[in-house]
């Protein structure tokens, strides 16, 4: 599947780090046109030229920071305006926190909020109207595999991962009868720069199904292009998610508060 020929371009949210970067990597490598997101004094300009250079395809990209009121409208207002035709839009952009919910600092939860929830919803929102009237159109939401139970030490993001985990699965049964298929996709580790110290503290179950930036992406992307609704990345990441659902609900709470508390 290519777009380049036919002008359609792959909106990338937080597109210059680890999945974002390496999402943009690979459908740059499938020949699709780009419209990369990302904050400002991020290395979107070099990473876009790279790109363009390597694998040929136009890319498009604004600096901005999505927990801005107004982002979601700007960047919705920037591919109107340069006339970039979104038909994958792919919500990486979010942040997370380890440790327990009264250390938190009010404007960081806010920020949390804003980014994961917010400017992921808005987007959709905003570039949904006109995804439906092509003939195909994928939205990917990179969620997590927190997004599967309750995880204490971790509650905030957690939340914020299940809110766009439920957010897919609504959509996708109200958008049954269009061209429009929505994917969720549910890391566990992510072996990432910011990540690989806590991945190395971890269990060794935990540091098995953590996963390469660049293994989620090809994950990802193949599952989004296939049409999948969920999307449980990695033989042990599976295996956990299979012992979540028979495990009681209560005994996932003890293990995973358990697992956390060490990064509390």
């Amino acid at each position: 599947m290519g777009n380049t020929s036919e002008n359609y371009y792959t909106l990338v949210t937080g597109a210059t780090a680890g999945i974002g970067k390496q999402i943009a990597i690979e459908c740059a490598k499938r020949k699709l046109n780009l419209f990369l997101v990302s904050l400002p004094d991020s290395g979107i300009e070099k990473l876009a030229e790279e790109l363009k250079t390597q694998y040929f395809v136009d890319v498009q990209f604004l600096s901005v920071d999505l927990t801005l009121y107004e982002a979601p409208q700007m960047v919705f207002d920037f591919a109107q305006k340069n006339k970039i035709q979104i038909n994958i839009l792919v919500n990486n952009a979010g942040v997370g926190f380890n440790g327990k919910f009264e250390k938190l600092i009010p404007k960081f939860v806010d920020d949390m909020i804003l980014l994961n929830i917010r400017a992921s919803t808005l987007l959709t929102l905003l570039f949904l109207p006109e995804m439906t009237k092509q003939k195909n159109a994928h939205i990917l939401n990179i969620s997590s595999f927190a997004a599967l139970s309750p995880l204490p030490y971790k509650s905030v993001y957690a939340a914020s991962k299940t809110y766009l985990f439920f957010l897919t699965r609504a959509l996708n049964r109200e958008l049954k009868n269009t061209n429009v298929k929505i994917t969720s996709i549910h890391p566990s580790g992510v072996n990432s720069e910011r990540t690989a110290e806590n991945i190395r503290k971890s269990s060794f179950m935990s540091r098995l199904s953590s996963l390469s930036p660049e293994q989620v992406a090809q994950i990802a992307i193949k599952n989004m292009l296939k049409g999948k609704k969920f999307v449980v990345p990695g033989l042990m990441t599976k295996i956990y998610y299979f012992l979540g659902v028979i495990l009681p609900h209560g005994i996932v709470l003890r293990l995973t508060g358990i697992i956390f508390r060490k990064f509390s």
